[in-house]
């Protein structure tokens, strides 16, 4: 179980990397680079987590065996961004007010684990029915391919 939520948790990463706010860099009047954080739009954020998901399991290959267990662990790869994004607003909006930050910190903090434990209990089916190099290829995609996420 442990090994499915580190994985879980990796494609948790990979997907969801895409919520975080986009960062551009610009020079300043003296060549200084300068950075400007904006959060990326909704469909921006869709967008990016449609092309990751499509990504990793056009890396798996899956059987038609393996398809049936594919579609839940999508769905929950899917709320989990969807989750991300609203804790991400909720946030940016604390912040602004400066009121009941740290409490708003913990409710998200407590919150994203419940989602990565909905996120295991979907991962789980489908990494075991995973043969070794599928496995070997999920993690990689997770962890390693980052290109999706400049």
């Amino acid at each position: 179980m442990w090994k499915a939520l580190f994985v879980g948790t990796t494609a948790l990463t990979l997907i969801t990397g895409s919520l975080a706010h986009a960062q551009d860099t610009a020079s300043g009047p003296a060549g200084n680079v300068t950075a400007e954080h904006h959060p990326r739009s909704a469909e921006e954020r869709a967008a990016l987590t449609d092309a990751r998901i499509s990504e990793l399991k056009a890396v798996l290959r899956l059987s038609p065996a393996q398809e049936k267990n594919w579609a839940p662990f999508e769905a929950a790869l899917r709320d989990t961004a969807k989750a991300r994004a609203a804790s991400f607003e909720q946030l940016r909006e604390a912040r602004e007010s400066n009121a009941g930050q740290s409490t708003s910190r913990a409710d998200l903090r407590a919150a994203g684990d419940a989602e990565q434990k909905k996120l295991a209990a979907a991962l789980d089916p489908l990494y075991k029915s995973l043969d070794a190099g599928q496995q070997q290829a999920f993690a990689a995609s997770s962890s390693g391919n980052k290109t999706l996420e400049n």
